[in-house]
């Protein structure tokens, strides 16, 4: 259930330091978290004054700052991956271009919802002015578009919302508000009216409910209220609709509804009940496992490429940063069946190894480290490269990383170095300024004032200057998104779980028998 608002302004370090939350005091686990840095480096002020010479290129901009909130529901805990992803199409489909904008994205926990905040520059790096016109109703169908692609929960009220079967890629639709306030209709016989009101306002609450996906759906519920539905058809298939109750016969244009309009509302009502029962919030996908998503599971494992017949390769199993249910003694309470036993003690081994690996690879490039040699700290942890992945052998059973799994993070730290070093030769440059000479020409002409001014705000500028140091930011190597789930520990949780809840319920059950013994 994506939402997102955007405004605009001037100021790019004071944007960017509130996106951080530098102002406010949080503890760790609330505190404000960098999402990602794209074209831009350094601290807030830094940040900020990259951005404004980008700005400056275009003064005739009054409000170089697009400051854009991105909301998800409290259900949703997306993964890393899927954020990014979700904001990437955001911000994509508003005219945000990785390779011309500077932005900044940052996490905000301090509230029960995920949410994100962006600062971008719309001075665009070949000069051109980001267009906001009617920014909220583009980031209404961006949202709406996100929400159906990766079947999230569906948000009700849009105005406008995200269609791809036509040319321009969205469509408006009325909300239950403005439909309840279409003006009454009027007629000289006062018992017409009244029916052709009674029939509207019948269709307006009809329309309103998502079960009514289907004419007979629509003919059924009228039905219940006394009103006979008639529809006209051609070869085209339905062309109108007329009412009749207590004998008087309405078209439905002049009880404020035609056809395509009531076609419209079950569409709507039809695509949100369809998006809705494909929703599960405790099964999100991560960029993982979509990358394996076209192989075909095989309880927890799939049959792998392996040459070892037989051999079993774990499937990435996705899960929400709500429900990471813990690995319970198998002994106490449920028991696992040999294939999930197994499936656990491969985890047990499995995991750690994984978790090594990616905190070395992590270290290294945290270090700028970007010609390390993967496939060495792969082997190094147990991992065997074979084909397009990293395979991880034992008890029988196997588990595969892509090698393209580390692409991300290592172009990431690529691209901070190539903006450090455009930093770090500006410095040099400044400190390597010599202040201009003054001469006894200068002094009778009068320019030497000047120079005086010129070389005293030179050295003002090298007093003030930091020294910039390169410590690059790791994006896309979340332990959680390369760990093994198996399938017994959810299976294990929703057993606890039902325990729990019986229990939750029987002391009421206790009472209700020891009222009626009393009695």
């Amino acid at each position: 259930m994506p939402t997102a608002n955007a405004n605009t302004g001037n100021g790019f370090a004071k944007a960017i330091s509130y996106a951080l939350q530098e102002t406010k005091k949080y503890p760790e686990e609330t505190r404000a978290k960098l999402l990602e840095l794209n074209q831009v480096y350094g601290s807030s002020r830094e940040m900020g004054k990259q951005m404004r010479e980008v700005a400056d290129e275009r003064k005739t901009a009054q409000k170089p700052v697009l400051h854009v909130q991105i909301n998800f529901h409290p259900d949703e805990k997306l993964s890393r991956a899927q954020a990014e992803q979700a904001i990437d199409s955001i911000l994509k489909d508003i005219g945000i271009e990785k390779d011309n904008h500077q932005y900044v994205v940052v996490q905000h926990k301090d509230k029960a919802h995920d949410h994100y905040h962006v600062v971008a520059n719309r001075i665009g790096m070949d000069g051109e002015l980001l267009n906001d016109h009617r920014i909220k109703d583009r980031l209404q169908v961006a949202c709406d578009k996100v929400e159906q692609l990766q079947q999230l929960r569906p948000t009700t009220g849009r105005t406008v919302v995200y269609d791809p079967s036509l040319k321009k890629g969205f469509r408006y639709v009325k909300t239950q508000k403005q439909q309840k306030e279409q003006k009454p209709v009027r007629d000289k016989n006062p018992a017409i009216m009244d029916t052709k009101n009674e029939i509207r306002i019948a269709l307006t609450e009809v329309l309103s409910k998502e079960e009514v996906k289907n004419p007979e759906q629509l003919r059924e519920a009228l039905g219940k209220r006394g009103i006979d539905v008639q529809l006209s058809q051609n070869k085209n298939g339905i062309s109108g609709v007329s009412f009749r109750k207590d004998e008087i016969a309405v078209k439905g244009s002049a009880a404020g509804y035609r056809w395509a309009d009531i076609s419209e509302a079950l569409s709507e009502n039809q695509a949100k009940s369809e998006r809705l029962e494909n929703v599960n919030p405790h099964r999100l996908k991560s960029s993982l496992a979509v990358h394996l998503e076209g192989q075909k599971e095989q309880s927890l494992f799939i049959k792998g490429d392996s040459k070892t017949p037989g051999i079993q390769v774990p499937k990435f199993e996705s899960h929400s940063a709500g429900i990471r249910p813990e690995v319970k003694d198998p002994s106490a309470g449920l028991q696992p069946t040999k294939q999930e036993q197994q499936e656990v003690d491969f985890a047990k081994e499995y995991n750690p190894k994984a978790q090594g690996a990616i905190r070395e690879i992590k270290a290294e490039l945290e270090k700028g480290n970007t010609s390390l040699d993967v496939n060495s700290v792969m082997a190094k942890h147990g991992f065997k490269a074979e084909q397009d992945q990293f395979v991880y052998s034992s008890g029988g059973m196997q588990k595969g990383i892509p090698n393209n799994a580390f692409d991300h993070a290592v172009k990431g730290v690529k691209q901070q170095q190539q903006i450090f070093k455009g930093i770090e030769s500006k410095y040099n440059d400044l400190m390597k300024k010599a202040p201009e000479k003054i001469g006894l020409l200068d002094k009778l002409s009068g320019k030497a004032s000047e120079k005086e001014k010129a070389n005293s705000n030179l050295e003002r500028e090298k007093i003030n200057a930091i020294k910039p140091e390169f410590k690059p930011r790791v994006y896309g190597l979340e332990e959680r998104d390369f760990e093994v789930r198996p399938k017994f520990e959810q299976r294990q949780f929703e057993h606890n779980r039902q325990q729990e809840f019986k229990k939750s319920i029987s002391p009421s059950k206790e009472q209700d028998q020891s009222k009626g013994l009393s009695r």
